[in-house]
C-alpha cells in the first residue's frame, strides 16, 4: 500500500473514531444533564450539550431541508476527497493525513445526521462573555484538515529575475 493511503486511513480512523467514541459519551452523560455546563477551563473552556440541525455556526437550522442538503452535500465532499487523494503524490503523506482528516470529519458528521437528524456538539470554546459556537472533534478535523491543505497548497513563491550579487 501506498504510504499516502496509510497516512489516509490512519487519520481517517482515528480522526472518525475519536469523534464517534466522544458523541457516543456527550450522548450518554452530557445530555442527561443539559442543560447544565460543566466547566473544564474556567471562562475559556466547557462541555455543553447541543443538537445541531445546521451546519457549521448552526447555518440553516431549523430548516427541514438542511438534513438532507447537509447529507448530499458531505457525501459530494468526500467524493472530492477521493478526487484529490488520488491526485496526490504518494509521497504526499502529510496531504493524505489531512484528506484523512477532511473524510474522518464528514463521515463522522453524516453518521450523526443519518442516525439521528442533527450533529451532536459539546465543546464549547468562550472568551470572556463571548462565545464561539458549539462543537465537536469531526467539526475540529475538519477544520485542522481545511487549514493544513490552505497552507500546503499555496502557491510556490516565484523567484525574483534579476542579476545576482557577486
Amino acid at each position: 500500500m501506498s504510504p499516502k493511503y496509510k497516512y489516509f486511513l490512519i487519520a481517517l480512523v482515528l480522526s472518525l473514531g475519536l469523534d464517534q467514541g466522544t458523541k457516543i459519551w456527550a450522548r450518554q452523560s452530557l445530555k442527561p444533564r443539559a442543560p447544565e455546563v460543566i466547566t473544564v477551563i474556567n471562562g475559556y473552556f466547557d462541555l455543553e450539550y447541543a443538537e445541531n440541525t445546521g451546519s457549521a455556526f448552526s447555518l440553516l437550522r431549523g430548516r427541514p431541508e438542511a438534513r438532507y442538503l447537509l447529507f448530499a452535500f458531505g457525501i459530494v465532499a468526500l467524493g472530492v476527497v477521493a478526487y484529490y487523494l488520488r491526485k496526490a503524490t504518494p509521497g504526499q503523506r502529510r496531504i493524505a493525513a489531512e484528506l484523512g482528516l477532511l473524510a474522518g470529519g464528514a463521515i463522522g458528521n453524516l453518521i450523526d445526521r443519518a442516525a439521528y437528524g442533527y450533529v451532536t456538539d459539546f465543546i464549547l470554546w468562550k472568551m470572556g462573555a463571548h462565545r464561539w459556537p458549539n462543537f465537536n472533534v469531526a467539526d475540529a478535523a475538519l477544520l485542522i484538515g481545511i487549514a493544513g491543505l490552505l497552507i500546503d497548497m499555496k502557491p510556490a513563491e516565484k523567484p525574483t529575475k534579476g542579476k545576482a550579487k557577486a
